[in-house]
């Protein structure tokens, strides 16, 4: 179920959108099902529960803070060389090829670009209309009982192995403990994944997602028998600011006549577990109505200002900038003005544990396909990840990932390609394609390869950061016998799974009433 939609903006210095503004204009769905920390009262009385827009506050904070750092840095290089020049060279220290001279210029720059950035942040992140969800079980296969009888076994076998495993925390780059669902929320991210999902200086990067269009559009040339797809609704999980969401809502359907009811076939449904990314995508969904293209059309950015002070090769290379998002964007969004509702694309966003909100009854056999990008890797134990997609996909549906087996600090199985092939032809899949790409594929822009693109301009780095992704399509069987029936919860078998391997309960992360039992039908 679906509660009324809530704009916080009159809580969290937002902005309100109008019931006509929404009527009139191309609109995406934004849904939140992770856990709340605010509440307010709707007109009937009842409580409503809200996102907390707190993320997005402290997302922009930090990256003041790191920019505040990044110029002491600087400030503190600048004295040492002022002082070391004095010695060294004491009647002529002042020169252009002075260390010193080349920081004071640095510092000025840096400053005044990481200022640009923090404003730019501060439009972007910026709390949103969302709706939220009814817990992701309400329609109760789950009894309480089950999930007692799940947490009892598991405890036996807890005690039998807990000194092979001990008690699971994930764990950060510096070693600090993190929740295992840590979303990416770093303003710095942000940045990055502007740049190479909605920038044209990312296109070359984004020549991958061609790949995932291919094989959706042979798929469903193959498998369609009517206007909408069978590959409908499509689920992308991890999506981050939602560009190969949106690049997938919107493609057209070329052998659409005007007898079609839409030209856009694929209804897609985006998720990812940060809010801060959320709001990024929103404001990018929404470009061509919102505050920020009022005036001054795309939006300047500076990627690399904030890079790391090794390896770099011209300092004048730091102060590149990116446009966001491409005219090509622009346009598609102006055109949705002159169509009808009903031909519009189809495109909604979820903020949420992909885990607990998609393992629910409700969701078994929802979803024609699953597109996964840069996800797979995260996952704590990817059996949780490969039996929830199992879960989710219809009969027959198709699985297509792209992207690199890079695990996280939070993994607990790091399994190799070939491993991870076994995993999901186990699930009952039928892989009908598997390649480790022979190209390697920059992670944020393509100056960080020795390509043609960085050889017109100049290498930026002595360091390169690539991968080869790892492309696959998996078909879900349709006379799979090991796939579990309906009255079989999947929610208890995680449950078991995470007791008996060290880590936090999984109802933590889901409200009580997920498991309060429904009335019999005879009573």
């Amino acid at each position: 179920m679906l509660n009324n939609t809530i704009v916080i903006s009159f809580l969290l210095c937002g902005f309100v959108m109008s019931s006509a503004q929404l009527e009139d204009e191309w609109h995406a769905k934004f849904y939140y099902a992770g856990p709340s920390l605010l509440s307010s009262t709707d007109g009937d009385g009842s409580i409503v529960e809200l996102p907390s827009f707190l993320e997005l506050n402290s997302a922009t904070r930090h990256y003041r803070e790191m920019a505040d750092n990044i110029i002491k840095q600087l400030s503190m290089s600048h004295e040492v060389a002022l002082r070391t020049e004095e010695i060294f060279f004491p009647h002529n220290r002042s020169t252009k090829q002075s260390l010193s001279h080349h920081l004071e210029k640095k510092i000025s720059k840096a400053a005044e670009l990481l200022e640009h950035n923090a404003f730019v942040l501060e439009e972007i992140l910026k709390p949103f209309p969302i709706n939220t969800l009814e817990p992701s079980t309400a329609n109760l296969i789950c009894r309480m009982d089950e999930e007692r009888t799940a947490v009892e076994s598991s405890s036996d076998v807890q005690h039998t192995i807990a000194r092979y495993i001990p008690s699971f925390s994930a764990k950060n780059a510096n070693g600090d403990n993190v929740n295992e669902e840590q979303p990416y929320a770093e303003a710095v991210q942000i940045i990055a994944h502007l740049t190479r999902d909605w920038s044209e200086e990312g296109a070359i990067l984004r020549e991958e997602f061609g790949w995932i269009k291919q094989q959706l559009w042979r798929y469903h040339y193959e498998m369609n028998q009517t206007t909408e797809s069978v590959l409908s609704p499509i689920l992308v999980p991890g999506a981050g600011i939602g560009r190969l969401a949106f690049d997938l809502a919107f493609a057209q359907d070329e052998e659409c006549t005007n007898d079609c009811f839409s030209s856009y076939p694929f209804a897609v449904e985006a998720m990812d577990n940060s809010i801060v990314m959320a709001a990024a995508a929103y404001h990018l969904f929404h470009y061509s109505n919102d505050s920020m293209a009022s005036n001054q059309g795309q939006t300047q950015i500076y990627p690399f200002v904030s890079d790391s002070l090794s390896n770099e090769v011209d300092t004048q290379r730091r102060w590149d900038s990116a446009q966001i998002p491409e005219q090509s964007v622009m346009d598609e969004l102006r055109n949705m003005h002159d169509r009808q509702p009903h031909q519009r694309p189809k495109l909604s966003y979820t903020v949420g544990d992909f885990v607990t909100t998609y393992i629910s009854p409700s969701k078994q056999g929802q979803y024609g396909s699953l597109v996964s990008m840069f996800f797979i890797d995260t996952a704590t134990n990817i059996y949780e990840y490969i039996m929830s997609i199992r879960h989710l996909l219809k009969n027959g549906g198709v699985w297509i990932n792209l992207g690199p087996v890079q695990w996280h600090q939070n993994c607990q199985l790091h399994p190799t390609t070939n491993e991870l092939r076994d995993m999901i032809e186990a699930a009952g899949f039928e892989v009908q394609h598997w390649e480790v790409s022979e190209n390697l594929v920059a992670y944020r822009h393509p100056d960080d390869l020795d390509s043609t693109h960085s050889k017109e301009r100049g290498s930026r780095s002595t360091r390169s950061e690539a991968y080869r992704p790892l492309k696959f399509v998996a078909v879900l069987k349709t006379d799979d016998s090991s796939r579990k029936s309906k009255e079989e919860c999947l929610l208890a078998s995680i449950q078991k799974v995470r007791l008996s391997t060290g880590r936090r309960s999984i109802v933590n992360n889901i409200h009580h009433r997920d498991f309060v039992e429904e009335p019999d039908d005879d009573t």
